[in-house]
């Protein structure tokens, strides 16, 4: 019997191929899950509005057997627009998972850098896929994200140990915070709104976001609302934060499980008016989200920047040398941009910049 040729294509991703990667992820992940669902794929890839993106797609006998795709994304970097991507779903079907079908899938992206629209590519690994992009491909990490967490006490005691704390007791202390959440807000009149903003009173804050020359993607109000649709078969939260009548930022958040555990993450906080109070009420904002979404933890997982909200013990980062993988930041550049793009002290990226869909 012949043996089937594996083949590549690099190609558009339309959405004839959108179907073709619904029935690949299917055969790796459940249904539910939303990279094997088609409207997700949809949201992601086709109505980005950075435009349609390129894969590089393996085939045996005319069937998708394996992809690596990106999104199109723009960068900011010292008042420089730097068009770029976030490489994401590398997925070889387990039939035709051999070394040689890796190496012909991901060579054009990160052998021959050969990835169009894209000077600059972002990329994550999991923990998975994190040792076969450092032994095999060789590509070397431009350094480490910081990963901070924040255990909501009553949840994990009650989830983890089946310890019952009285239902009278959890009212009242989400009561009180709530209490004194609202009236620090009244002291210093920041106020949360889930209502859109008009484009003047958001592009008026979001330049003053990008003044600290540092490279971010791109936080448009078209981006935005497609970032934290409801096309995505994710549930994104998205609040602006007022201080009096001015637009001083935002945060996102949704809902996670991992390890048994329900997970509050925080997928960025974009703030231009920062002193400890506003910090504080953020905080216990999100302490307040958290016990009435009844999740165990706060996740917030961004580079490390001095700069950063919430940077402080009560919401402490975990030494990397207690993660079982590293959360190291990959990138891939023409050999035209800047050294300074190497170095990740430069960086100012967060969840809702990397492969977390």
């Amino acid at each position: 019997m012949k043996k089937s040729e594996f083949i590549i294509i690099k190609e558009l991703i339309n959405i004839p191929i959108i179907k073709q990667y619904a029935l690949l992820s299917q055969t790796e992940y459940s249904k539910k899950n939303p990279v094997s669902q088609e409207k997700h794929l949809l949201w992601k890839y086709i109505d980005n509005p950075e435009g349609l993106s390129y894969a590089i797609n393996g085939y045996c006998d005319d069937k998708l057997k394996a992809r690596i795709s990106y999104q199109r994304k723009t960068f900011f970097f010292k008042n420089n627009i730097i068009k770029g991507a976030n490489l994401c779903d590398l997925l070889i079907h387990k039939n035709n998972r051999k070394l040689e079908n890796f190496f012909k899938l991901t060579a054009p992206f990160f052998r021959k850098k050969d990835i169009p629209h894209s000077k600059l590519s972002i990329m994550l690994p999991n923990e998975i896929s994190i040792d076969i992009y450092k032994k095999i491909l060789n590509l070397k990490p431009i350094g480490t994200l910081e990963l901070r967490v924040m255990p909501i006490f009553n949840s994990i005691k009650h989830e983890k140990f089946k310890i019952n704390i009285p239902r009278i007791i959890t009212s009242s202390s989400y009561k009180f915070l709530n209490f004194i959440l609202g009236n620090i807000q009244k002291i210093f009149k920041i106020n949360f709104s889930k209502s859109e903003v008009k484009n003047q009173k958001y592009e008026k804050m979001i330049r003053n976001y990008y003044k600290d020359n540092l490279i971010q993607g791109e936080r448009s109000q078209k981006w935005i609302r497609w970032r934290y649709s409801s096309k995505s078969r994710i549930n994104y939260f998205l609040e602006y934060i007022f201080s009096g009548n001015e637009l001083i930022g935002y945060i996102a958040y949704r809902e996670a499980e991992k390890f048994s555990l329900k997970i509050l993450v925080i997928m960025e906080i974009v703030i231009i008016k920062k002193n400890i109070f506003i910090e504080l009420i953020i905080l216990l904002k999100l302490i307040s989200l958290s016990i009435k979404l009844k999740c165990n933890l706060i996740l917030s997982l961004r580079s490390i920047q001095k700069n950063n909200p919430l940077s402080n013990p009560l919401f402490p980062r975990i030494p990397n040398l207690f993660l079982p993988t590293p959360l190291e930041l990959f990138i891939i550049v023409n050999n035209d941009l800047s050294p300074e793009i190497l170095d990740i002290r430069n960086w100012k990226i967060n969840m809702a910049d990397l492969d977390i869909f």
